[in-house]
């Protein structure tokens, strides 16, 4: 049976909650592909984060007007043109008023077993203030992440960015999310983490072998499921 891969938002919502909460959650997590993705936002971030270039000194930004082009020319529909080009938007106007500039930081992926991984961060750091930060984006405007989710997501960044690494030992860790004014602009909200609110190394980990252990079963019920409605067989065995 194939493990299908829990989400970063996904995991923090539900890591941190007891088994039976657990359970609950991912029985009605729904399966297939969503309606739309955030690709075409990843694949401009360095862009909207004003990415500098390792070898010829500093870049000005982008214009917004190439970002939305090429935003637009990556979005499989209108709908997921729609949501990338809005939380872009307020990335980037964001970036902007703080004249951030962003630099490139390769960050080995969280292994969460199952042959799966998840990444909370881009493979760049900006700075804001002259001080470095990482930015987990959390585009979702329903259901966003809670409290208790964004302090497991920033658990993770400061287990993979801050502890193995002296340079950036003092970063910062922020959490960006989303909501909508009246005009349909979004509006950016950043949340930084609490050192002392973070969970720790192995706490991580027990969450995440939890969570996927019920997935695991929560798939094999699935599939158990689809095998007697393809055999024709109703839950009273006939």
């Amino acid at each position: 049976m194939k493990i299908r891969r829990l989400s970063e938002i996904d995991l923090a919502r539900i890591g941190p909650l007891d088994a039976d909460e657990k359970r609950r959650r991912l029985r009605v997590l729904k399966s297939g592909r969503p309606p739309h993705t955030y690709n075409p936002l990843r694949a401009s971030i360095g862009d909207i984060l004003n990415l500098q270039p390792e070898l010829f000194g500093l870049a000005e930004y982008t214009p917004w007007s190439q970002i939305d082009a090429d935003i637009s020319k990556r979005s499989t529909n209108d709908d997921e043109k729609e949501y990338n080009l809005a939380v872009a938007q307020a990335l980037y106007d964001f970036g902007v008023s703080q004249n951030a500039r962003s630099y490139s930081k390769p960050i080995a992926p969280w292994a969460v077993g199952y042959g799966q991984s998840v990444i909370y961060w881009w493979h760049l750091y900006t700075v804001l203030d002259q001080q470095p930060c990482f930015i987990f984006v959390d585009p979702r405007l329903s259901n966003p992440l809670t409290r208790m989710a964004r302090n497991f997501a920033l658990s993770i960044m400061n287990e993979r960015i801050r502890v193995p690494d002296p340079d950036f030992a003092n970063a910062r860790l922020l959490v960006a999310q989303f909501t909508k004014s009246e005009g349909g602009k979004r509006n950016i909200k950043l949340f930084e983490c609490e050192d002392s609110k973070l969970f720790s190394f192995d706490e991580l980990n027990q969450m995440i072998d939890e969570t996927y252990q019920i997935w695991i079963e929560v798939l094999t019920e699935r599939a158990e499921e689809d095998r007697k409605r393809s055999a024709g067989t109703t839950p009273f065995g006939f």
